[in-house]
């Protein structure tokens, strides 16, 4: 039963009450806003590029379009790297059934014409355990990627020596040698040419 004064209205402390329960109605609206604030935010996230692997879908995202040069490495969702000073990125190649797990070639651009390219390993052991190299390659877009298996497994990446077409009109310039990486049981390292015998 509601009390009434003797001039028909509530007493004020019921209004106080009528306050309060909207105050905390308010609070549990701002309580649930949160999740309703993070789904607006997921949807601002762009997808550059994925592939299935084992673990799940390895996926390149873009946080927010206004995010910049920060790109966000995922795999079933979960976030395992950040990749920073990258507009641009995509995945290369994919090497499945290999004894250390499954390895992704992933390429990276800051958007720039002085360096279209530099590329990066990952490999997929499972759910927990991504790792990825550093940046290497020599700007160029367009290696040469292949899986040998005998005497071991191994995978290689032919450079092909990058230089900007303007650079053949500066004064003693040289055209860059190939360079060759080799990824082999979870190491990468570039080969250096053989030393050429004198006679």
């Amino acid at each position: 039963m509601t009390a009434v004064t003797t001039d028909g209205k509530r007493p004020a402390r019921a209004g106080a009450f009528e306050h309060r329960a909207l105050a905390l109605l308010l609070c549990a609206a701002a309580v649930l806003a949160p999740p309703a604030a993070r789904a607006q935010a997921a949807s601002k996230e762009e997808l550059v590029d994925g592939v299935l692997t084992k673990a799940g879908t390895l996926t390149i995202v873009r946080d927010s379009p206004e995010d910049g040069l920060t790109l966000t490495l995922r795999l079933g969702g979960r976030k395992v790297a950040l990749v920073d000073g990258t507009m641009y990125a995509g995945f290369k190649a994919h090497f499945r059934g290999l004894d250390g797990g499954e390895v992704v070639v992933m390429w990276a651009s800051d958007g720039g014409s002085g360096c279209p390219a530099m590329f990066r390993i990952v490999r997929v052991v499972e759910e927990a355990r991504v790792s990825m190299s550093e940046e290497f390659g020599d700007c160029s877009d367009s290696p040469d990627i292949t899986l040998e298996s005998l005497p071991e497994e191994r995978i290689l990446l032919r450079f092909p020596g990058y230089y900007r077409l303007s650079a053949q009109e500066e004064p003693g310039f040289r055209k860059p040698p190939p360079t060759t990486w080799v990824y082999r049981k979870g190491v990468l390292r570039e080969l250096k040419p053989a030393a050429r015998k004198r006679r």
